[in-house]
């Protein structure tokens, strides 16, 4: 029994340490990616009494408007109004 168990977990490790043939193509994903965060505009900065918050320049005008309480568009929640 202890040898079967042995044998399994060796197994496992194998695969778990082998490259898939996609890892190349995963990698130059990856590198797609990193080049498309550098084109991202920067964040606003809206600053308010409940504290600052750093919103997507698309998003900027109607959270501001959230937070000045005014009906917005988007529905927004906090994380303290998740379950």
């Amino acid at each position: 029994m202890k040898l079967h168990a042995v044998c399994c977990v060796l197994v496992l490790s194998g695969c778990a340490t082998a490259t898939s043939p996609g890892a190349s193509v995963g990698a130059s994903v990856a590198q797609g990616a990193r080049s498309h965060e550098e084109i991202l505009p920067e964040p606003v900065r809206l600053e308010s009494t409940a504290g600052t918050f750093l919103v997507h320049p698309n998003n900027a005008r109607d959270f501001s408007r959230l937070l000045a309480g005014e009906p917005t568009q988007n529905q927004y929640i906090s994380i303290s109004d998740v379950p």
